[in-house]
């Protein structure tokens, strides 16, 4: 078994729905797809990159920027309710099978055309310093705190989620954060122990600001990276 330092696994299965093509969908003057590819061959971070796919056509795409798909995506794992880190599993797997293990296990959206070679490079040296490794989340600071919140009922009545907190000021709240879904990180020593979601382990968080925290999932998300990017 050959140990390597770092996998990088591209998630883009075909059939996005709210965005048709979302994942090879021009974003300016090229796939949105290359700009994760692109920046993280500039980086120089990564032994393998890998883009899990169950599409012919991504793959084509994919081939122009001489990533090879050494194996692709199964249907029972392309829905879109099937949990990504399902699909993170059933990659290492085929890794190990091929005679491959790795330290570190990266994730990176293929819709991240605002995250750069320059912010993964930072991200590394983030993880390197970590005394104990433990996966690591990309999250964004909510703009105003989350206790605040309201829900509106069928009569457009606001009524407040939280009312200890209604009338407390914004610095006298603490925090509060959300998955910016940009990236992940997992230690591979430590990843057939892992689930998403588990009481033995927990998640560092790795902030990023809202420019680069944009989770493109419908036309006005897009529009509002075009602008920012």
């Amino acid at each position: 078994m050959k140990l390597l330092k770092r996998l990088l696994i591209i998630p883009a299965r075909g059939g996005s729905k709210r965005i048709k093509n979302k994942n090879i969908k021009k974003f300016k003057s090229k796939p949105i797809i290359y700009y994760t590819i692109e920046n993280a061959i500039k980086s120089k971070l990564f032994n393998k990159i890998h883009v899990s796919t169950d599409s012919k056509k991504i793959e084509k795409i994919v081939k122009k920027k001489n990533i090879k798909i050494e194996f692709m995506r199964p249907k029972n794992l392309s829905g879109s309710k099937v949990p990504l880190f399902e699909v993170y599993k059933f990659v290492v797997k085929k890794f190990e099978n091929l005679g491959f293990k790795f330290e570190e296990i990266w994730s990176i959206m293929p819709c991240s055309p605002n995250l750069n070679r320059h912010d993964l490079i930072k991200i590394s040296k983030f993880y390197k310093k970590l005394k104990t490794k433990v996966p690591v989340l990309s999250v964004s600071r909510f703009r105003v705190p989350v206790q605040w919140a309201y829900k509106m009922e069928k009569s457009k009545k606001l009524v407040p989620h939280n009312t200890n907190f209604q009338l407390k000021r914004s610095q006298d709240v603490d925090n509060s954060y959300f998955d910016a879904g940009q990236f992940c990180i997992y230690p591979g020593s430590k990843f057939k122990k892992l689930n998403f979601i588990s009481k033995n382990y927990f998640y560092k968080g790795y902030e990023l600001p809202i420019k680069k925290s944009i989770d493109i999932d419908d036309i006005e998300d897009w529009k509002l990276a075009e602008k920012l990017n």
